[in-house]
C-alpha cells in the first residue's frame, strides 16, 4: 500500500493554488476509517477532499460534485484518475450526471465510456453522491480492485443523530452487576459515542456509527445477555438491525442472549460470522475475525460486542491493552477500546441529553483553554482528571501510517508546544485534577512516541525550567513504577535522587 505521504504527492503533482469562487458550496467531509486522509484541508481546518483504501481498491471523495465538472480542477482529476486506476490501460466509466468531466479526461487522452453505468469492465468509477440505490454493488466494485471518484454535498440535509435516544428509550437504570468485573470504554472516534458514564466520567457502555454499518460494545460479556439489561440489549439489537428485521447471529459463548431475544420475536440463532446476518453478537476475546468483522460493519452490520481487558493486561504487563488487547484489533477503528484497567460493577443512569464527557470535545475545550487563556470553567473543569487519563491511553494506539490517530497526535503536541511544559517543583506542586496535570500527562505519553521528545518544547528552555535543575524522587512507595521518558529539555541537569 502506497504511503499517505507518496499518496499525496502524486495526486498534488502540478497543482496550483485551489480556487473555490464559483456557484457551489462545498460540504465538509468527516474521516473516520484508518485508511482515510484529506488531500485538501481549508484555513478553517474542513475537509474538502479525501482518499481512502478499501479492500483491494481505492477512493477519491470530494466535497461537492461541482469539483469533478469544474475546469479549475482538471489537474487533480487527471491525477485522481491516474491514481484510482487499477492498471494504466483501465476505462474510466463516467455517470451521465457529470458528463463535463468525460470532457476533461477526453482532453488528456484517458481512456473514457461516457454515460456509463457501473460494471465489472470498468477499472474507475466516477459518480455523484446523490444516489444510493447501487450502494453494495459499488462497494464490492471497489473491494474487488476498482477505484472510485465521487463527489457531492450534504449540508442541506445534514441533521443531529438520535441514535442514543434510540439505545435507551425506555432504560431508566443500567444495572451492569451482572456477575462480571468490568474494564472502562476509551471513546474515542468522531461517530463514537458514550451510552454510560460514571460519576468520574468513565464509560462503561458505548455505540458507533462506523461506514454504513453500526456498533454497540459493553464492558464485560455477561452484560450481553443479562435480563437485568433487556431493555436495553433489545433496543441495541434494533437499532444494529437498522430496520432490515433481519437475522441474528449470537457467539456460542453468548447463547442466553438468544432467549432473551426470542421473547421479543427477534429472529437469532447460534452462529459464526456469516453472509447472511444482520447482525453480529461475540466477545471481544479474539482478533481472529478481525477483517471479516470490520467489512461485515462497514458494508452495514450490526455488531453487539463486550468483553473486559483487565484480565488480559494483568497477564501481559508491559503491554498496551488500547494496541495489543485482540478486541481492540477489532474495535480501535470503530473509534471505541476497551481500555485495562477495572472497575467495580454497579448501578448508574443513562447519558441524559444534557452535556456529557467525550474524549474529542474535551480536548478540543481543553486546546482552546490553551490557546486562548480562558479561566477554567465547567464543564471542562470537571472533566481534567479523564482528560489525562484517556490522553495517556489514546497515544498508546499506534500512530504510524494512520492520519486519523496522527491527526490527533499533533493536535495534542501542538498544545504543549503552546503552553510549554509546566515547572514543577517543591514549592510549585501540580494538582492531580489541574490542567498542569494533563499537560505533563500528555508530554509524558507523547515522549514515548517521539524520536526528539525536545520538539515538544518550543519555549526557550529558561521559559521552562532554571538552571541548575533537581528533580526529587520519593522512592518510598512500593507499588510505584518509575520509567526513564527522555522527556528533559535541551538542558544538563543535576539530579538528586532520594531512595529509601
Amino acid at each position: 500500500k502506497m504511503k499517505p505521504s507518496a499518496t499525496y504527492e502524486l495526486l498534488v503533482d502540478g497543482v496550483g493554488p485551489w480556487d473555490f469562487t464559483g456557484s457551489f458550496v462545498p460540504c465538509e467531509l468527516l474521516l473516520v476509517g484508518e485508511d482515510a486522509y484529506p488531500v485538501l484541508v481549508s484555513s478553517k481546518k474542513q475537509v474538502l477532499i479525501a482518499v481512502s483504501h478499501y479492500g483491494k481498491g481505492r477512493i477519491v471523495v470530494a466535497s461537492h460534485e461541482g469539483i469533478l465538472k469544474d475546469s479549475k480542477f482538471s489537474q487533480f482529476l487527471r491525477n485522481a484518475v491516474a491514481w484510482l486506476k487499477p492498471s494504466p490501460e483501465a476505462l474510466v466509466g463516467i455517470h451521465p450526471h457529470l458528463d463535463s468531466l468525460s470532457q476533461l479526461l477526453l482532453m488528456a487522452g484517458a481512456k473514457v465510456q461516457a454515460g456509463a453505468e457501473l460494471s465489472p469492465s470498468l477499472g474507475v468509477y466516477c459518480m455523484d453522491a446523490y444516489d444510493s440505490t447501487k450502494a453494495k454493488d459499488l462497494v464490492d466494485f471497489v473491494k474487488r480492485g476498482g477505484g472510485l471518484l465521487i463527489g457531492g454535498q450534504a449540508w442541506y440535509w445534514a441533521n443531529l443523530s438520535l441514535d442514543a435516544e434510540f439505545l435507551l428509550r425506555g432504560v431508566s437504570e443500567l444495572d451492569l452487576v451482572t456477575g462480571g468485573i468490568p474494564s472502562i470504554l476509551l471513546v474515542h472516534g468522531v461517530l463514537s459515542f458514550p451510552l454510560c458514564l460514571d460519576s468520574s466520567h468513565r464509560c462503561l457502555l458505548a455505540a458507533a456509527r462506523y461506514g454504513q454499518g453500526r456498533v454497540v460494545v459493553a464492558t464485560h460479556e455477561s452484560q450481553l445477555f443479562s435480563p437485568k439489561l433487556a431493555r436495553f440489549l433489545l433496543n441495541a439489537v434494533r437499532w444494529l438491525d437498522a430496520g432490515r428485521k433481519g437475522l441474528v447471529g449470537v457467539d456460542a459463548s453468548l447463547k442466553k442472549l438468544c432467549s432473551l431475544l426470542s421473547q421479543e420475536e427477534v429472529k437469532s440463532q447460534v452462529s459464526q460470522l456469516t453472509g447472511d446476518l444482520s447482525v453480529y453478537c461475540c466477545s471481544s476475546y479474539s482478533d481472529r475475525e478481525a477483517e471479516r468483522v470490520h467489512a461485515f460493519v462497514a458494508e452495514g452490520g450490526g455488531l453487539l460486542i463486550g468483553g473486559q481487558a483487565w484480565y488480559w493486561s494483568s497477564q501481559n504487563r508491559g503491554k498496551a491493552a488500547v494496541a495489543k488487547y485482540p478486541g481492540n484489533k477489532i474495535l480501535n477503528r470503530f473509534g471505541l477500546s476497551i481500555l485495562g484497567q477495572s472497575i467495580q460493577a454497579a448501578k448508574h443512569l443513562p447519558v441524559g441529553s444534557g452535556e456529557h464527557y467525550h474524549f474529542r470535545k474535551a480536548l478540543a475545550l481543553f486546546n482552546r483553554h490553551v490557546d486562548k487563556h480562558e479561566e477554567l470553567k465547567a464543564p471542562l473543569k470537571d472533566w481534567l482528571q479523564r482528560l489525562a487519563q484517556d490522553c495517556a491511553a489514546f497515544l498508546h494506539i499506534p500512530a504510524h501510517d494512520c492520519p486519523a490517530y496522527a491527526s490527533l497526535h499533533r493536535i495534542l503536541t501542538k498544545v504543549l508546544q503552546r503552553s510549554g511544559i509546566p515547572h514543577v517543583s517543591r514549592h510549585c506542586p501540580v494538582k492531580s485534577n489541574s490542567k498542569e496535570a494533563v499537560l505533563l500527562c500528555m508530554a509524558t505519553e507523547l515522549s514515548l512516541t517521539m524520536t526528539d521528545s525536545a520538539a515538544l518544547v518550543q519555549k526557550s528552555a529558561a521559559g521552562v525550567c532554571a538552571l541548575p535543575v533537581t528533580v526529587e524522587i520519593d522512592g518510598t512507595n512500593p507499588e510505584a513504577r518509575w520509567e526513564l521518558t527522555g522527556l528533559t529539555p535541551p538542558l544538563k541537569p543535576r539530579y538528586l535522587v532520594i531512595t529509601p
